[in-house]
């Protein structure tokens, strides 16, 4: 499917991924989780901001994550494809006992750029991919609406630098930014992509 042609309806669909992130994190994440990350802004966020910042930044790193892997695969074709149409049919096709593990499926893929010269850098994993685990049964292997399975439809090469600068506004608020880009660990993902699209 064209992005450019079906603008708002992937807007929609990405923003709705991000926030299906965002409630599985905030579901999933106690304080006590994330205490270790605390003591240099102990006095500074009270447990409950720091945590709303930390899911928010951790939401954002794995979203941006998806994003740049799509773009990997069907625009700068770096890796074979694992998330478009073909990727997920031959990925059922091949992994019968994976069957509709995407959870997997995103981990093999982060796993695949990691290894290539041109983003190996920006997909060593930090804190953010720790908490990836948690979403696997509440998102990526979701039985119905599964967002994996309703983006495959998107073809990522028609995704436009305008596009995707609104879809990143849409996504980090430049509010979000002013508070999460210097907040704990840099999610080189995202520095990455602010950096590509003229943001930073």
């Amino acid at each position: 499917m064209d992005i450019n042609q079906n603008k708002s309806e992937f807007m929609d669909d990405i923003i709705a991924f991000r926030n299906e992130i965002q409630k599985s994190l905030e579901s999933n994440i106690n304080t006590t989780d994330i205490e270790e990350y605390r003591n240099e802004y102990q006095g500074k966020f009270s447990k409950e901001r720091f945590k709303d910042y930390f899911v928010k930044k951790t939401t954002l790193h794995i979203v941006f994550k998806y994003i740049l892997i799509r773009m990997s695969e069907d625009l700068q074709k770096i890796v074979n494809p694992k998330f478009s149409k073909e990727g997920i049919r031959n990925w059922n096709e091949i992994s019968k006992n994976y069957r509709k593990d995407y959870h997997m499926l995103y981990n093999i893929a982060s796993e695949d750029i990691r290894r290539t010269k041109e983003l190996g850098n920006i997909f060593i994993p930090c804190i953010y991919d720790n908490y990836i685990e948690k979403l696997q049964n509440s998102v990526f292997n979701k039985k119905e609406n599964n967002h994996i399975e309703i983006l495959k439809e998107y073809d990522f090469r028609t995704l436009d630098p305008n596009t995707a600068v609104s879809l990143f506004d849409k996504l980090y608020s430049s509010e979000d930014r002013e508070n999460l880009q210097g907040f704990l660990e840099d999610s080189k993902i995202t520095t990455y992509l602010m950096k590509s699209l003229g943001l930073i």
